[in-house]
């Protein structure tokens, strides 16, 4: 079962004994998976969704209010995933669910709306259209990534303001035929499990987020050490390049003092770093000399062997 699955599934199994945040959790399921069909002067309202549970959940809501008398009912689509959907085909009070539940294209859904006046209304209402249109990545994998598909524009700026007032960054995109609310961070892809009350998603999440944190941390550190050694190797072989051509050339006893001291300390220290000749740098020098200070009588010892290559 994928992450996404688990957290749907932890989402439904809570038992909220508010009746108007159960209602508004419904809300989201309705507004994420249902439609309207006219038929025979008849008017169906259809909830349709691959995970059974949330279309129980939503006929037990229901029921609670209106005497329903459908029936779940299942059917096989012909995908490549060769998936089973669930649903309701709702006859009778199905004017009043569609006023109620602002099913109508032209039904205005807001913050102000009697259903989400309340803050954990909003949150209810959030956690499920997660469970009727939302993904989320595993946090194993290379990125960080929640989103939950609207039906309009309208929905989604609505889903966007909920989040947001939650200091949850949520921003919309553009995806074929529906408006795509989603969040990247991580803290806020926490966050916004913590608001829904998926408290196991959020361990998991977090568990999962810190140690892939560490993990790249170290192979960020693990690598900056690796460029730092290819470095010090590259600058230490051209010094020792340098010190060698001097020698064979018979110049080296007419360096001054200081930069033969240098070199002798490179060659007694072939791809030591300057912070490690630094404290080498009393066994050669008689003295402590700073990492600032060696790099400047390397520099000086280059700088002499250009000189003197130039003339010749």
């Amino acid at each position: 079962m994928s992450f996404a699955s688990e957290v749907k599934k932890e989402l439904l199994s809570i038992e909220d004994e508010n009746y108007l945040t159960q209602k508004a959790m419904l809300l989201g399921i309705m507004q994420g998976c249902s439609s309207i069909v006219f038929s025979n002067d008849k008017v169906l309202v259809i909830l349709k969704s691959y995970i059974l549970s949330a279309i129980q959940k939503a006929l037990s809501i229901l029921k609670k209010t209106y005497a329903i008398e459908a029936k779940v009912k299942y059917s096989d689509e012909n995908n490549i995933n060769k998936l089973r959907y669930y649903y309701l085909e709702i006859e009778n009070f199905s004017k009043e669910i569609i006023e109620e539940y602002y099913l109508s294209p032209i039904a205005e859904l807001t913050l102000s709306s009697d259903i989400l006046k309340q803050q954990e209304a909003r949150h209810a209402f959030v956690r499920g259209m997660f469970i009727a249109r939302g993904s989320i990545n595993d946090p194993r994998k290379n990125c960080y990534h929640l989103e939950i598909s609207c039906k309009n524009n309208d929905l989604a700026l609505l889903l966007k303001a909920i989040l947001n007032s939650n200091d949850i960054n949520a921003k919309i995109k553009i995806r074929k035929n529906s408006y795509v609310v989603y969040v990247k961070k991580s803290e806020e892809i926490s966050s916004t499990l913590a608001l829904m009350k998926a408290g196991s998603g959020v361990f998991y999440f977090e568990d999962l987020r810190i140690v892939r944190d560490i993990s790249n941390m170290a192979n960020r550190v693990t690598n900056c050490d690796i460029a730092n050694v290819r470095k010090v190797t590259r600058v230490a072989n051209k010094q020792l390049k340098i010190i060698r051509r001097l020698r064979k050339l018979g110049l080296f006893e007419q360096m001054p003092l200081r930069l033969q001291t240098i070199a002798i300390m490179r060659e007694e220290y072939p791809y030591a770093t300057l912070e490690e000749l630094s404290q080498y740098s009393s066994n050669i020098f008689g003295k402590n000399l700073s990492k600032s200070g060696i790099s400047h009588c390397f520099q000086d010892l280059i700088k002499y062997y250009d000189d003197i290559t130039i003339k010749k």
